[in-house]
C-alpha cells in the first residue's frame, strides 16, 4: 500500500496545481494525468496487448533458474493466495498512475511520443533493477519490464487514459505469478 502512495501521491500534486491555473479545470487537469475511465475500443486494444505481454512475461520466466524463483526473496509461490494477488495488483495500478498517466503524459506531450514514450520506458526499468540484487539470474525479466513499459505508454497515448493500461498490468503481474508458481510445480 505504501508503494501504491508513492506513486500516486506525485500524480495528486499535478492535478491540484494543474486545476489551479486559470485556464484549466479539475476535468482538464485529470485528463492531462490520464485520468479517465477510457472507452471500450481502449479496452481492446489493451486486451490485444495482454496475448504478447504474457507470452513475454511466461518466455522470461522460463529463462530463469527455478531455484531463483524458490528464493525467499523471490518466491512467488504466495501470488496464489487473495492478499498477494491483491497486493501485485494495486501495486501495478500505482505504477501505471505515476509513469504511464503522470510521467508518460508530460513526457510526451513535452517530447513528443517516440521520445517521451523511451524515457519513460527507461524510467520505469529503473525500479525493476533491485531484481538484479536479489538475483543476477533474474536478467530475463528487465527486457519484458522495459517492452511492457513502451507498449503499455503507447496504450496511454493512443487512449488518453492509464486505466486500460492499469488492468492489463495488474493482470499480466498476476498471471505471471501463477505461471511462475507453475514452473516451481513441474
Amino acid at each position: 500500500m505504501t508503494e501504491f502512495l508513492v506513486f500516486c501521491v506525485p500524480t495528486l500534486i499535478y492535478v491540484v496545481v494543474q486545476s489551479r491555473r486559470e485556464d484549466r479545470s479539475v476535468g482538464s487537469a485529470l485528463r492531462l494525468a490520464g485520468v479517465s475511465r477510457g472507452t471500450p475500443a481502449a479496452y481492446g486494444w489493451a486486451l490485444m496487448l495482454l496475448v504478447p505481454l504474457l507470452a513475454a512475461g511466461w518466455l522470461s520466466l522460463a529463462l530463469v533458474p527455478v531455484e531463483v524463483l524458490e528464493r525467499p526473496g523471490v518466491s512467488v509461490a504466495a501470488m496464489t493466495s487473495v492478499g498477494a494477488a491483491g497486493a501485485v495488483v494495486i501495486r501495478a495500478v500505482g505504477e501505471e498512475v505515476f509513469f504511464r498517466g503522470l510521467l508518460g503524459g508530460v513526457l510526451i506531450r513535452r517530447l513528443g511520443f517516440w521520445w517521451g514514450n523511451l524515457l519513460q520506458s527507461v524510467l520505469f526499468l529503473v525500479p525493476h533493477l533491485v531484481l538484479l540484487v536479489v538475483d543476477v539470474r533474474l536478467w530475463p525479466v528487465l527486457p519484458v519490464q522495459f517492452a511492457a513499459g513502451w507498449l503499455l505508454g503507447w496504450l496511454r497515448h493512443r487512449t488518453g487514459s492509464f486505466v486500460p493500461g492499469a488492468a492489463v498490468h495488474a493482470v499480466a503481474n498476476v498471471a505471471a505469478g501463477v505461471v511462475a508458481a507453475g514452473l516451481l510445480a513441474i
